[in-house]
């Protein structure tokens, strides 16, 4: 599905198998749209969003969605960029991305919230959880858990005046290659963490 400045309202559907450059299951351009037990699975992109894309003020509203063995380059799950969609109980599982962001990547004012939101055993070269660049996100009841690196960062990546808030995180079981099992942050990210657990994470930095 490509969504050009329109919006949408999608319950009780299934993405699966689908294939794209961008957006595998779905590819939103300045839209919004409302999901409501929606699943993405075992779509793939060449590039970016092998789930899901938001491109460019696209904010959508996900509610009780699944993100499950999508694969990309970058953002295997879902893919923002200047986009910031608000999940809640959304899960990523099995998701992949050869470069960024295997659950997620957040790119430029790309500043998602996210709420009762599990990230498990996703895999990525970098930021296997989530990878965020100049973007800022808020988590509330957030669990990654499992997702493994190639090289940084299982958990999430935190990357270039990325100041997420993290509040009753957890992250568990995530493994680096290089740095960063649980959490990376570089140049200038300052994340603000409270109630926040990091335990069982394994990189060699």
């Amino acid at each position: 599905m490509y969504n050009y400045t329109s919006s949408p309202t999608l319950t009780n559907v299934t993405f699966s198998g689908n294939s794209a450059e961008g957006g595998g299951g779905m590819y939103n351009f300045g839209s919004s749209p409302t999901l409501t037990d929606v699943t993405f699975s075992g779509n793939s992109a060449t590039a970016y969003g092998g789930g899901m894309l938001n491109h460019t003020s696209s904010s959508p509203t996900l509610t009780d969605v699944t993100f499950s063995g999508n694969s990309a380059h970058t953002g295997g799950g879902m893919y923002n960029y200047t986009s910031s969609p608000t999940l809640t109980n959304v899960t990523f599982s099995g998701n992949s991305a050869t470069a960024y962001g295997g659950g997620m990547y957040n790119l430029d004012s790309s500043n998602s919230t996210l709420a009762n939101v599990i990230l498990d055993g996703n895999s990525a070269g970098n930021g296997a959880g989530i990878y965020n660049e100049r973007s800022s996100l808020t988590l509330v009841n957030v669990v990654l858990s499992h997702n493994t690196a190639i090289t940084d960062c299982g958990g999430m990546y935190n990357h270039i005046n990325s100041n997420a808030v993290l509040t009753n995180v957890t992250f568990s079981g995530n493994v680096a290659g290089n740095r960063g099992g649980g959490m990376l942050n570089l140049n200038s990210s300052n994340p603000t963490l409270a109630n926040v657990v990091l335990w069982g994470n394994n990189a060699p930095t």
